[in-house]
């Protein structure tokens, strides 16, 4: 039997990441802690490497630390300088950032004991895993996540990224968009796998919600709107905030998250970070997810909300039009509040129409394959070396 042919095999996977949960932001890159955490049953040691940037450091530095450590998981953080100042600089002056920052990962991966793979979250850590892959023989794996497009941006950043993907082992797609832009940059077709983001059944699933409101201390009868994101423009917190303004329909509003934007709508319950296993607390007790985001590759909090059976209201945009199923969600034009308060007063106001779409998403939500996404790109992984006997595999 090939070492691949059972996913118990593996002996040590090295994993390369722009963002993991960190002691003084626990929750930063929750969705890769998520997979890791599914991995430790089937690799006797996990290394992940990720960047502490100059900006992080200073603006973290009086944070308080939370132990944030997982048995069989250990964590290299590099310091970088990262971005600073972000597009003022020269661009000469950034590419050489850029080589540093990418250099001090590679640095600390090279000198630290060889996987039986690479697996690289965004294709910046791809270009990082790709160094280290010249290096020491590891074949490595890029998981495309991105809410931008790969195929514009500056001439140096196209041909690293087109490297990357013509000499990666593997490419997981969260998207058809990021599949077939991965492809244009030149992936083996052979060897790019759509497989969408997926939350954790364990934590969420549907709860009552009678019991989920008087947990979390809210009105039992009010009609209650979630947002969960950064609090940037991207993701549209002030947008909500705006349309909110504009309902005729009694309203509550919870904002989960941090950032720089402070909505500031009176019927506020709650502004705030809470920790990943306190959102379908949260998901269960609204009445409707609201997320107008201008761009994503496959969104994890709309994933997590329709499992929880939770209507949703987000973005006439490609990747969340492909994402979401024909009921249970309402589309709207995430750059218009107006839009975006008419569609949460019509829920608002029927509330048999609100009901059933939470029932057709409860219903999809029990006929998901209990095989998470976490150990199907495992599987797949251990598949496609199986099938690529030249790769040098180190353990």
């Amino acid at each position: 039997m090939s070492q691949f042919e059972s996913i118990s095999g593996f002996d040590r996977i090295r994993v390369v990441t722009p963002v993991f949960p960190h002691p003084r932001h626990p929750e930063r890159g929750r969705f890769l802690a998520n997979l890791t955490d599914a991995w430790r049953a089937t690799a006797r040691q996990i290394d992940v490497f990720s960047v502490e940037t100059l900006g992080f450091r200073i603006k973290r530095a009086l944070r308080p630390a939370q132990d944030v450590s997982q048995p069989g998981i250990k964590v290299t953080w590099a310091p970088t300088l990262g971005q600073p100042f972000g597009g003022v600089l020269p661009q000469r002056v950034r590419r050489r950032m850029r080589r540093y920052n990418h250099g001090r990962v590679v640095a600390a991966m090279t000198g630290a004991e060889r996987g039986a793979f690479i697996y690289a979250k965004f294709i910046s850590a791809g270009a990082m895993a790709r160094k280290v892959s010249k290096i020491t023989g590891e074949p490595y794996f890029v998981d495309l996540g991105e809410s931008k497009t790969l195929l514009t941006g500056p001439k140096h950043i196209l041909a690293e990224r087109r490297a990357v993907m013509a000499d990666a082992t593997g490419v997981v797609c969260v998207s058809p968009r990021l599949r077939d832009e991965a492809i244009e940059l030149g992936a083996d077709p052979d060897k790019v796998q759509l497989m969408p983001n997926a939350p954790d059944p364990v934590l969420f699933h549907p709860r009552d919600r009678a019991a989920c409101r008087a947990e979390l201390g809210l009105d039992p009868e009010a009609f209650l709107a979630l947002y969960v994101g950064r609090f940037s423009d991207r993701k549209g917190v002030l947008r909500v905030d705006a349309a909110l303004k504009q309902m005729r329909t009694p309203v509550q509003v919870a904002y989960l998250g941090s950032g720089e934007l402070k909505p500031d709508f009176a019927g506020k319950v709650f502004q705030g970070s809470v920790g990943h296993d306190q959102l379908p607390l949260w998901m269960n007790a609204a009445d409707v997810l609201v997320l107008p985001t201008l761009a994503e590759g496959c969104c994890n909090v709309i994933a997590e909300a329709m499992a929880c059976g939770l209507p949703v209201v987000s973005s006439d945009i490609d990747d969340i039009r492909w994402q979401v199923p024909a009921e249970g969600v309402v589309l709207v034009d995430p750059r218009d509040p107006a839009a975006i308060a008419a569609a949460l007063d019509d829920l608002a106001s029927d509330s048999d129409r609100l009901a059933g779409m939470r029932r057709a998403l409860a219903d999809r939500a029990a006929l998901t394959d209990g095989d998470g996404r976490s150990m199907q790109v495992l599987k797949w992984i251990a598949t496609t070396l199986d099938r690529s006997p030249s790769e040098k595999v180190c353990a």
